[in-house]
């Protein structure tokens, strides 16, 4: 009795589209790694590339000519399995191998992790608008190859073939037929009259023995490991006819590896990305204000010094150090200059892989892949991978284009960043679009160009760089200040101590980064730093501080560094009174830490009473009297710790007249 073979079965939900997928820009999978004996060590997660995705596909792809690895996962009877490929030339049908997977599958884990030919009788039902190109074995796979006129007569053939197609979705085939594609029809050949009737096969064979390679191919069909088919075919773009999918009417995971001479991406699945990365953003952003909360609550509890009181005050059982978080938020508000409402940076970050993931491999990297597709051999191509769920309504179509031109033109665009991140991946193929953006009239593009020019490095960034140091938009500075790290030329030196001056406190901030590590690159000399530490301007101040610590080993006049002790910036004031101690107790007088406790910054105050504390002579106590008074309450309990401390007087805050 004839059993009837579907396409798409309606009866098991594990069963698969009739067409393997795919789809290309995304995030390689990154495995867990393990210690053993002090060393990492990679386990490969078969079951997330090889035993889960429904369908899977490795895509080759140059000069005009695509090679497709292509392999289905099904579970049901293997009577009702039915395979329709559709491709847009004619296609060479080959048994491919798993081993293809197993090696990009571990690749991309680690780094993110002739047939014999039988022909059939075609019988008088088959309609002369069906052209059967070829009937082959291939494998475990009896594979036709037909080109139709139309629709009725392709559905027809199947249809006389135990395939069968959902009436509503004719329409699908129909499209493919108007383009010219080519189908590849394929079932499970058992040699028991379950495929295409064959003019020779030969016996039944040995029941046994036919039974166990039926449960043999049911096994590897079921769990996604039986061998793929290997389709050869002309096409000036690399595509993937998804579209067909769409058959089944369901949800399919698919897997997909392309391999090309250039990166490649697929528009769809880029504003897919684009679209989950933009709401990722916007959660960031609407999470800000609890963020920043946050991150000052931690900054202030962590303060060494703040620390230190509060162990003293536990220490002596002394109630007056006891101070709230309140307090402790208003001393870092008070007096702080005034800075620019809205910081350049939010901190969201993006990685090149969150956007399009691509590995640049040789065909020694890929022995198996390179063995079994020869045009893999001796040359560099780009490995993109993607695992994705396709719904119904999202089955069309791939078409992958050249990336970078694509991801380029999207830099003038709010997703710009996330373009720029892309792009950065690729190295320096991608510098020339990133220069040239850079010279954009729109400030938009500007920003974004910059900010991956800040992941590059690459010879020709450097007079592009020297521009945009003195660009108008602060975050294209920003960007360009950043750049300059991994891409250090001594040039650049007078533009950043430029921008110790900038209204920016990131860019100055950055500058005084960057300079300080590449000083002895620089030319320029230690004294020009040391004239800075005279400077008006308390920012230019800090920036020369900063770059000063590490080219002069801490070695600065000891009159320069006292007169630091006015710069209204705690980070100038901590990092002065360091270098004045040196190791050492404190080698300050009373008379000169006179100007922390005349400071406009309580906390400055509180460090002078510090330090105070370790002198303890009659001018200390002079020096501390006016605090007894002062208008902030954590000043106020330190110089009641104070007296208690040095004169052993015991004196509450609440009586200062005492």
């Amino acid at each position: 009795m004839k059993t009837k073979s579907t396409i798409w079965s309606k009866q098991r939900p594990a069963s698969v589209s009739a067409y393997l997928i795919l789809c290309l820009i995304a995030g390689l999978t990154i495995p867990a790694l393990g210690r053993a004996d002090g060393c990492f060590v990679f386990k490969w997660d078969k079951a997330i590339d090889i035993n889960e995705p429904a369908q899977k596909a490795i895509i080759v792809h140059d000069a005009g000519r695509e090679d497709l690895l292509l392999q289905v996962k099904y579970q049901g009877p293997l009577e009702e399995f039915g395979w329709l490929i559709p491709v847009p030339g004619l296609p060479k049908v080959e048994k491919g191998s798993m081993e293809c997977f197993y090696e990009l599958s571990r690749l991309t884990q680690r780094h993110f992790g002739m047939h014999y030919l039988r022909r059939v009788a075609l019988s008088a039902k088959d309609e002369p608008e069906v052209n059967v190109v070829e009937i082959k074995t291939v494998g475990a796979y009896e594979v036709a190859i037909l080109s139709a006129q139309d629709a009725g007569s392709l559905e027809r053939w199947l249809k006389t073939h135990d395939y069968s197609i959902p009436k509503d979705k004719a329409g699908i085939i129909d499209d493919y037929i108007r383009k010219g594609s080519y189908f590849i029809a394929a079932k499970i050949q058992l040699n028991r009259g379950v495929g295409f009737k064959l003019i020779s096969g030969g016996g039944r064979g040995n029941p046994t023995e036919d039974q166990r390679e039926r449960k043999e191919i049911q096994r590897k069909l079921s769990s996604g490991e039986l061998h793929p088919l290997l389709i050869s075919f002309d096409t000036p773009k690399c595509v993937f006819p998804l579209r067909i999918s769409a058959v089944n009417g369901k949800p399919s995971e698919v897997s997909l590896y392309v391999l090309s001479t250039e990166p490649l991406l697929n528009r769809f699945i880029l504003n897919k990305r684009l679209e989950l990365l933009t709401q990722r953003r916007a959660e960031w952003e609407r999470k800000k204000s609890e963020r920043e909360k946050e991150t000052l609550r931690k900054e202030l509890l962590a303060r060494h010094n703040l620390l230190q009181w509060r162990r003293v005050s536990a220490r002596h059982g002394n109630e007056i150090m006891d101070w709230s978080l309140e307090e402790l938020e208003a001393m870092e508000k008070e007096g702080k200059p005034p800075s620019p409402a809205e910081p350049l940076d939010n901190g969201f970050f993006v990685a090149p892989q969150e956007v399009l993931t691509n590995l640049l491999v040789t065909s020694n990297m890929i022995p198996q892949c390179t063995r079994r597709i020869g045009r893999l051999r001796g040359k560099d191509w780009y490995l993109t991978k993607e695992v994705r769920t396709f719904l119904p309504e999202e089955m069309l179509d791939l078409e992958f284009e050249p990336a970078i031109p694509v991801l380029a033109e999207a830099l003038p665009t709010l997703e710009g960043a996330f373009a720029a991140a892309g792009l950065s991946g690729f190295g320096r193929i991608s510098v020339p679009a990133f220069i040239s953006a850079c010279q954009s009239t729109n400030s938009t593009e500007r920003i974004n160009a910059s900010s991956g020019l800040s992941q590059m490095k690459d010879d020709q960034m450097v007079e592009p760089l020297l521009g945009l140091l003195h660009d108008p938009a602060p975050e294209v500075r920003l960007n360009a200040v950043r750049a300059t790290r991994q891409n250090w030329n001594a040039r650049f030196a007078e533009p950043l101590i430029a921008l110790f001056r900038d209204e920016y406190p990131e860019i100055r901030a950055e500058a005084a980064n960057v300079l300080g590590p590449n000083s002895p690159r620089s030319g320029i000399a230690i004294s020009t730093y040391l004239d800075l530490l005279k400077d008006q301007d308390p920012d230019v101040q800090a920036c020369a501080l900063h770059v000063l610590l590490p080219i002069s080993g801490g070695r600065i006049p000891r009159a320069d560094l006292l007169r630091l002790l006015a710069n209204p910036r705690m980070n100038v004031i901590y990092t002065t009174l360091s270098l004045l101690r040196r190791g050492r107790m404190w080698t300050l007088s009373s008379e000169e830490v006179e100007p922390l406790l005349k400071h406009n910054l309580a906390e400055a105050r509180v460090r002078g009473l510090n330090v105070l504390q370790s002198i303890a002579d009659p001018k200390a106590v002079e020096l501390a009297l006016p605090l007894l008074r002062d208008t902030n309450s954590i000043v106020r309990k330190r110089v009641f710790f104070f007296f208690r401390t040095v004169a052993g007087e015991n004196v509450s805050p609440d009586d200062p007249a005492k």
